[in-house]
């Protein structure tokens, strides 16, 4: 018995076509549009620079904190720095003492 083999129709074959078109344009589409495409990596861009910039800062304040705290270790205590920052914190003052406030925070 011999085997007939069938040929793909027409529409058949427009209908794989029209699908995989169809799955390019998508996939072109978020290649510019996606979360991670073209489009976005000015925004990510944008968002490396501002985030190095509070790393900047905070590198900076870390710094501070650092040194006022090694200032406040028990071999390198300084008398004086003791009580100014007492005084400052208390609001006490001698009446001889040349007062000269500061708002650092």
């Amino acid at each position: 018995m011999p085997t007939r083999l069938k040929r793909p129709k027409l529409r058949n074959k427009l209908a794989i076509a029209a699908v995989l078109i169809a799955f390019q344009g998508y996939l072109g589409y978020h290649l510019i549009e996606g979360n991670f495409g073209i489009a976005s990596q000015a925004e990510f861009s944008e968002q490396v620079v501002e985030l190095q910039q509070q790393r900047d800062a905070m590198a900076q304040r870390i710094e501070v904190a650092q040194n006022r705290n090694s200032l406040l270790a028990a071999d390198r205590l300084d008398p004086d720095l003791l009580t100014e920052r007492a005084r400052y914190l208390l609001g006490w003052g001698n009446p001889k003492d040349t007062i000269i406030p500061t708002h650092n925070k």
